[in-house]
């Protein structure tokens, strides 16, 4: 083939895939497409159902609360809107042959005791979602389950199939086998690198400024990445555009206030929450006793701005700390501080009602200071990590059976680590790495029953030059009316690995992988059924695998060798380790009634295996769960609600000590003062199992023109002390193992409002 002919036969292939992709634009059939909001603030909903009635033909909105609806036939259409615990509306439209025709709508909340409340929007939801082991919950989900003193909605999602906590103290994730660092959690599309307070005790997340989260458990779709596991993602309020309205509370713990309002042509949202602590420390310290001074905060703001019917510009932020400074003795003083920075500017752009883009720059920062302080002599560690994002992402709204979803990401790192001993630099380390990712994939209803989403991301990490290509599928088939069928798999891979404080957190470092070391991959595959048996109830089962390769862990020999510039990820980490985790989730859901809740169900295995580790022999992690069970109530008596939580769980493993003995000191040729233990296979024993209950009564009332909630909860009602970890006295002639316990009954009482 000459020259010439190549250039004819490409200009042709452009010719038609022009033609190709501008079809389904340039038919007769007409386009319907806008927003779904709140009707009493103007949120918008995402993930809300519309359909067309006599139709197959429906959508969901996208996380901004849009829709299209390509491929209408001309005449008067009836479309119904519906969104879980709203009441679905229908509206009446005229189509004309090629008309684009604008229609937004706003829904009414439906109290939750009416029976039928969540009708067939849930039963349409499920019957469309494609996707497995996908959760989507309103921030008011978990305001009337029983709390450890703040409503925590780490802690709630903690209550479902295949998502497990660590301790009492800990809020962190630990989802189908993974640890916290494999989650990808997002707060209005930019990664919260430590999401806690309190060492873990509470979450950076406060309920009264989140509009929603979506949580996926594995197996999730293209556009997220750059985690082994599960995402979070958590999407703030954008505040209330019809009128001016606040919310807060106080707890025996911390007082929070959240206002927001509209503006000319947007809203504006303010939260802030902070401990009140600090009088009851001070006075504490001030007769005599050893207590440390603490505090945490955390601010969420967000302004909104209309530019016009096809645009919105809006401004983020988060900012969060914890400080501890404790004065151990007259001339010995601890410091810890961390905390979180996070801001976003959105925009996003309606190109034609087929067409959605959404753009984003981001800046997020996690800092982590260590001090202390001997005789006057200080000695410093200090890790920061802080990434700058560019991203963009479209919405291809081709026919009624395909939606395109394109996108890209490009992000700067900056991993900072300083450690100073009497202000001179020991160590000081900086690493600024580039990730670039795009993805591509195409939501294909193939007939009236069955669905795919499919597509892939592309990735490239600087450090160490690493490209990955990951495949995604998921399926969906829908036996009845009420039944529907799914699977999901995919590949995905993590460059950055997190070294934790074991028992806390607080002093998290975040290390990216070099050259040295391969970057963790895992392969999930997951297939599962719903079935709406009624209005009121939702029944899903799920099973998962996920095979992990090229794991790391931290080499603990190196950990505690002094500080050294040269070392690289292969020296910090054992490198090239294998494991799996399976399981079965089912989950049976009441949602509408004066009664709800759930009752769940988790049964798994995780296994890791290392070279040099517990003598290359496969290990269970600590957070190897065989059984997982949980039961969620709430009961609604006119003005009382009344909650309860029950949880079982097969007690975390942990490595028992084989056998005692005494070791000479070489240089002093003395024995040393203190017995060595050696320890048996890693974690081959196990503690008893964990369980307790949590109760909690409500009171609503209306005062001086607001609405208030008197609380009372009990953490542990039966005071049940589990069993943290083992530990063991060798100065004593007998060496007996000792059970560090959790937490005994905790009571708590506090007020809400709002107006």
């Amino acid at each position: 083939m000459n020259f010439l002919a190549a250039l004819s036969l490409r200009s042709k292939i452009q010719r038609n895939l022009v033609l190709f992709l501008c079809l389904p634009f340039s038919a007769s059939a007409g386009t319907i497409a806008g927003f779904v909001t709140d009707l009493e603030s103007g949120e918008p909903l995402a993930w809300a159902n519309i359909t067309i009635v006599g139709t197959l033909h429906g959508t969901a909105t996208n996380s901004n609360g849009y829709y299209a609806l390509p491929g209408v036939e001309p005449g008067l259409q009836t479309l119904r809107l519906s969104y879980v615990g709203y009441a679905p509306i229908t509206r009446k439209v005229v189509v004309r042959p090629s008309q684009r025709i604008r229609v937004d709508v706003a829904l009414e909340v439906r109290p939750i005791e009416i029976e039928g409340a969540v009708a067939s929007a849930d039963r349409q939801e499920q019957e469309r979602a494609v996707q497995t082991g996908f959760v989507s919950l309103e921030s008011r989900s978990f305001r009337e389950l029983p709390a450890m003193v703040e409503t925590d909605i780490l802690r709630g999602l903690q209550l479902l199939p295949g998502v497990q906590s660590a301790s009492d103290f800990s809020s962190g994730l630990y989802i189908r086998g993974g640890g916290p660092d494999q989650t990808l959690i997002l707060l209005d599309q930019i990664p919260l690198y430590n999401p806690s307070h309190a060492f873990g005790f509470f979450s950076t997340f406060n309920a009264d400024a989140i509009r929603d989260m979506s949580l996926h458990k594995g197996a999730y779709p293209a556009n997220y990445g750059g985690r082994l596991g599960a995402v979070l993602d958590v999407a703030n309020r954008d505040g209330n555009r019809k009128r001016f309205a606040g919310r807060g509370g106080m707890s025996l713990i911390a007082t929070r206030a959240t206002l927001e309002g509209p503006t000319a042509s947007g809203s504006w949202m303010f939260s802030g929450r902070r401990t009140h602590l600090d009088p009851v420390l001070a006075a504490m310290r001030a007769s005599g006793m050893d207590v440390p001074d603490y505090y945490f905060y955390d601010v969420n703001l967000k302004v909104n701005q209309d530019l016009g019917s096809a645009d919105k510009l809006s401004v983020s932020g988060y900012f969060g700390n914890d400080r501890l400074d404790f004065d151990l003795t007259a001339s010995t003083s601890f410091l810890l501080e961390w905390g979180n920075r996070a801001v976003t500017t959105k925009w996003t752009h309606i190109f034609s009602p087929q067409v959605f883009g959404n753009f984003l720059l981001a800046w997020s920062r996690y800092q982590s200071v260590t001090s202390f302080s001997l005789f006057e002599t200080p000695l410093l560690f200090r890790s920061v990590i802080s990434d700058l994002s560019i991203k963009a992402d479209f919405d291809f709204y081709l026919s009624r059976n395909h939606t395109l979803n394109l996108g890209a990401i490009t992000s700067r790192f900056d991993f900072d680590y300083l450690q100073s001993f009497n202000t001179e630099d020991q160590l000081d380390v900086a690493i600024r790495p580039i990730e670039f990712a795009t993805y591509a994939q195409d939501e294909w209803r193939i007939d009236s029953l069955t669905s795919a989403r499919f597509g892939f991301r592309a990735s490239y990490f600087s450090e160490g030059q690493r490209f990955h290509l990951d495949p995604r599928l998921s399926l969906s088939r829908a036996l009845t009316d009420a039944t529907r069928v799914k699977a999901s798999a995919g590949s995905y891979h993590q460059h950055l690995q997190l070294i934790a404080t074991e028992g806390f957190n607080g002093g998290d470092v975040w290390i990216p992988l070099d050259e040295t070391v391969r970057p963790g991959e895992s392969i999930q595959i997951a297939v599962g059924t719903d079935w709406s048996p009624s209005k009121s109830w939702e029944l899903s089962a799920e099973g998962y695998y996920t095979d992990l390769r090229d794991l790391v862990a931290v080499d603990t020999r190196v950990a505690s060798d002094s500080a050294d510039e040269d070392n690289t990820a292969e020296k910090i980490f054992i490198t090239d380790g294998e494991g799996y985790a399976t399981g079965l989730e089912i989950f049976a859901q009441k949602r509408a009634g004066a009664l709800t809740g759930w009752i769940g169900y988790g049964l798994g295995w995780t296994r890791r295996t290392f070279a040099e580790v517990n003598q290359g022999k496969s290990y269970p992690p600590k957070y190897d769960r065989r059984h997982d069970f949980s039961l969620v109530a709430t009961l609604r008596r006119g003005k009382w609600v009344f909650g309860l939580t029950q949880v079982y769980a097969t007690g975390q493993a942990f490595t028992p000590a084989s056998a005692r003995y005494s070791m000479r000191a070489p240089a002093l040729g003395t024995m040393l003062p203190d017995d060595l233990l050696l320890p048996a296979d890693k974690n081959s024993a196990r503690l008893f199992p964990y369980h307790r209950m949590d109760l909690s009564i409500k009171r609503m009332l209306r005062f001086l023109g607001a609405d208030w909630e008197v609380y009372l909860q009990a953490f542990n009602a039966y005071n049940r002390r589990n069993e943290w970890f083992v530990q063991y006295d060798t100065s004593e002639s007998e060496v007996d193992p000792e059970v560090v316990r959790m937490l005994p009954i905790l009571p708590t009482i506090g007020v809400n409002f709002s107006f």
